[in-house]
């Protein structure tokens, strides 16, 4: 019986040596790392660059003095050929066209407007010119006569 006693103590002691035991873990956690005053911000970015500048304008013909082809009145609006020839002797209407007439004692230049359907500006589409005298001069020649005038 001593047998039996002194050897359930022993399987006793032996798995009570044997049970694990629960064991909490501890990990070391660096902290975070301090701002040193040597960092500095981003630099701001550098201004935008200034547009390049205009090409110059080109003087208008009529201050020049010089001839200009009456075909290079087609495609100009209202601004451009009053800017060309002044302001028109007379306007009329006749839908769907604007005339606008140029006139002296020599010659008669009718410009006729017409509106452009994608920008619904006038421009101008044709032209007539009329010799008053009958002398068979030029167009060139009318037309430069009536930038004069302006």
């Amino acid at each position: 019986m001593w047998r039996y006693a002194s050897l359930s103590i022993l399987v006793l002691a032996v798995a009570t040596g044997c049970i694990p035991q629960q064991q909490q873990h501890t990990f070391a956690v660096a902290p975070p790392p301090k701002p040193t005053a040597e960092a500095k911000p981003a630099p701001p970015p550098p201004p935008p660059q200034p547009p390049p500048p205009l090409p110059e304008r080109k003087p208008d013909t009529a201050a020049t003095g010089a001839n200009i082809d009456p075909k290079q009145l087609v495609g100009l609006g209202f601004r451009d050929t009053e800017n060309l020839l002044g302001s028109p002797t007379r306007e009329e209407e006749k839908p769907p066209a604007k005339i606008w007439t140029y006139s002296n004692e020599e010659c008669e230049l009718d410009i006729f407007f017409y509106s452009d359907i994608n920008t619904r500006e006038f421009r101008a589409l044709t032209y007539e010119i009329k010799d008053k005298q009958a002398t068979g001069g030029s167009d060139d020649r009318c037309l430069a006569r009536l930038m004069r005038k302006t």
